[in-house]
C-alpha cells in the first residue's frame, strides 16, 4: 500500500571501502523509512556506518569507497540513477546536510554570508542583493545576534556555537524538505547545545522538514526523536520508536548502549520521555 506520508525509503543499501586488505562494506543492506515530518534518530558507536550512511544518500561518498548496491527512494524517485547534475540541483534544495565540524566544512577564505548566499543563488531566482538580504534573515533565524555584522565574517572569527549555527542557516536556507544532520551538537557547550536543538525543533514545527539526526547522545534522542534506528558493524541492529526503544530494548547491543548512560544523565532522559508523552 502506497504511504503518502513516506519522503525517504532506503532499502537494502551496501557501501563498500576498498582497502589493502580487500573490500569492506561500511554500510552492509541498511533499510529504513522516513516520514515527512518526522525526525528520526539513528545511533550507534563511531565507525558503525551512520555517516557513510548520510553520505552515500547524497551521493557524496568519494573513493576508495563506492555505493554497490541498494536503492535510495526520494518522493519516490531513486536517487542512485540520478546524474551529477541533478543531484547537484537536489543536494541543499530538498535535502540538506549539517556536516560534524563545521570549521572544516565552511571555506575559510570566504565570509559566512557569501557562503550562504552562494546556496541560495544556486536554487533560487533571486539578485545578489535578494540572496544577501536573505542570508542576513536566515543568520537572525538562528538567533546569530548582530546578523547584519557576522554576515561579513569569516568563518575563524567566530565561535563553535556560531559556526555550528551558520551552517544550520546555510542548510536551512531553501526550506529542504529533509535535513541530515550529523552530530549537530557535538563539542558545543550544554547551553548552545539547547539552543541549537530548539531551533531545530522549531524548524520541525514551522517548515514540517524531517529530520534524520546522526548522534550518540541519547539525551539528544529523547529530547528530539520520534523514531530511533539502531546500527551496529554497518547494519540496522534495532528500530522503534523512542519510548519503546528507551523502556523495552531488545538487542543485546541496543541493550548495551542504554546501560552506557551515566546515571545522572537517566534521570535526564527519564524526565525528557515523561515530557514528551505529556505534550
Amino acid at each position: 500500500m502506497h504511504n503518502e506520508n513516506l519522503l525517504l525509503d532506503v532499502q537494502n543499501l551496501r557501501t563498500c571501502f576498498q582497502t589493502d586488505q580487500g573490500e569492506v562494506a561500511a554500510v552492509d543492506g541498511v533499510d529504513f523509512k522516513i516520514n515527512k515530518g518526522e525526525v528520526v534518530a539513528v545511533v550507534g558507536e563511531s565507525g558503525c556506518g551512520k555517516s557513510v550512511t548520510a553520505f552515500s544518500i547524497l551521493k557524496l561518498v568519494s573513493r576508495p569507497g563506492k555505493v554497490t548496491g541498494g536503492k535510495v527512494l526520494f518522493e519516490g524517485k531513486d536517487l542512485a540513477q540520478f546524474s551529477d547534475k541533478a543531484m547537484q540541483k537536489l543536494r541543499g534544495n530538498d535535502i540538506s546536510m549539517i556536516f560534524q565540524e563545521p570549521l572544516t566544512s565552511l571555506n575559510p577564505v570566504y565570509t559566512v554570508g557569501y557562503q550562504i548566499s552562494e546556496v541560495i543563488l544556486l536554487h533560487q531566482k533571486l539578485t545578489q542583493k535578494e540572496a544577501r538580504e536573505k542570508a542576513v534573515d536566515m543568520l537572525k533565524k538562528v538567533n546569530i545576534p548582530r546578523a547584519d555584522k557576522v554576515v561579513d565574517s569569516f568563518p575563524h572569527e567566530l565561535s563553535g556555537g556560531m559556526r555550528q549555527r551558520v551552517m544550520i542557516a546555510m542548510a536551512l536556507s531553501c526550506n529542504p524538505k529533509l535535513l541530515i544532520a550529523d552530530e549537530p551538537t557535538t563539542a558545543l557547550d550544554v547551553t548552545i547545545q539547547a539552543q541549537i536543538l530548539e531551533l531545530m525543533k522549531g524548524l520541525r514545527n514551522d517548515f514540517n522538514t524531517a529530520i534524520m539526526m546522526i548522534t550518540h547522545d541519547l539525551g539528544v534522542v529523547a529530547e528530539m526523536a520520534d523514531r530511533v534506528i539502531v546500527m551496529y558493524a554497518g547494519k540496522v541492529v534495532e528500530e522503534g520508536d523512542v519510548f519503546t526503544l528507551f523502556k523495552d530494548p531488545k538487542h543485546p547491543y541496543t541493550k548495551g548502549l542504554m546501560k552506557s548512560i551515566p546515571k545522572i544523565h537517566e534521570l535526564k532522559v527519564e524526565l525528557l520521555l515523561r515530557h514528551s508523552c505529556e505534550n
